[in-house]
């Protein structure tokens, strides 16, 4: 392949992975999406009323959780021995294989959860019984316009994590993923205990934190780190071995 992106080659890797999609998390996303008839029916048996708050708050947890377990889900697969190898001979370069991954785990899946969730709180709340009264109110032109970018950006490093780890850990991708996240943070932790590290990282929170664009540098800062596994993701991809 010559070139490094073709908008008619891009569609055809688009339907392909859409098959894929639906075919290995069509019934994942059903089940977020209607994750919210749990809760209506715990309110139903139990007696009491969910929070308009704590309904808005489980929309977005589930929607981070959906988001997490995409990729080892769609794509769990292609960078094994045997079974990766028809992802290898797709007819693309692999930045159009890569950028469709993105598309489908960073922002079509929360998109969906998203909305199906929505959708699904809204028909519980118009029942007469049940404890879901009123309706949530999902509609981004509500919140701060970088509240709303900070969240977007948070789905992408979400996303971009657990991409890189699908890419690296070839068994219990997910569980993998998340357990050296873990190890990552105690070691950061215990990073912390260090005086100097410790004086220097609350200097450079309290610079931040004090600044009047202090919702803008966290969102940099986020949307750095995603890019850097976003890379991380694409040179794996590049450079994998069958």
């Amino acid at each position: 392949m010559n070139n490094t992106f073709d908008i008619k080659r891009f569609g055809q890797v688009l339907s392909l992975d859409w098959s894929n999609y639906v075919r290995n998390f069509g019934v994942s996303l059903l089940v977020w999406s209607l994750f919210p008839i749990l809760v209506w029916i715990c309110t139903w048996v139990y007696g009491f009323e969910a929070e308009l708050a704590s309904r808005e708050l489980l929309i977005f947890i589930i929607m981070f959780v959906a988001t997490m377990t995409a990729a080892p889900k769609i794509y769990s697969k292609v960078n094994l021995p045997r079974e990766g190898v028809a992802f290898a001979m797709t007819p693309a370069t692999k930045f159009e294989k890569f950028l469709s991954m993105v598309l489908y785990c960073g922002l079509l899946t929360p998109l969906i959860v998203f909305l199906g969730q929505w959708l699904t709180d809204t028909i519980l709340a118009l029942l007469p019984f049940g404890g879901f009264h009123g309706f949530v109110s999902m509609n981004l032109s509500d919140a701060p316009g970088q509240l709303a970018l900070l969240t977007i950006v948070c789905l992408l490093l979400d996303a971009s994590i657990f991409m890189f780890g699908n890419m690296i850990f070839k068994k219990r991708k997910l569980g993998k993923t998340f357990a050296s996240g873990l190890f990552i943070a105690f070691i950061l932790t215990l990073l912390l205990q260090i005086q100097s590290i410790q004086n220097l990282v609350e200097t450079v929170l309290d610079g931040i934190f004090n600044s009047d664009a202090a919702v803008w540098i966290i969102t940099t800062l986020i949307f750095l780190v995603a890019c850097v596994f976003f890379i991380g993701t694409f040179l794996k991809i590049k450079n994998q071995k069958y």
